[in-house]
């Protein structure tokens, strides 16, 4: 490759890697919320679960939304895996020989 080709290759890289730092920010971002609404669903459902032992009114709602909610956060968990490799295969290529 010529001193041009490989400076207009190194910059493509870089460019990449710098879009794909707010991507992966706004991954873990769609990753914390997962986490977050799995979380406010679980204590729903254990208030829930605990006024059914109670024999009290309750609802069993919240597992008609549980599998939704595991794959929204797997899907997020996902992508963000694959942005990594993407950044680490990248960054491999901006290594000197």
């Amino acid at each position: 490759m010529t001193e041009t080709n490989t400076n207009h290759a190194e910059q493509a890289i870089n460019n990449q890697l710098a879009t794909l730092e707010w991507m992966i920010d706004d991954a873990k971002r769609n990753l914390a919320n997962a986490a977050k609404e799995l979380m406010r669903r679980a204590e729903n459902a254990v208030k829930e679960t605990e006024a059914m032992m109670a024999d009290k009114p309750c609802t069993m709602m919240w597992t008609d939304f549980v599998e939704s909610d595991v794959r929204v956060a797997k899907e997020a968990k996902a992508k963000l895996n694959q942005l990594f490799e993407q950044q680490t295969m990248l960054r491999f290529f901006l290594k000197p020989e």
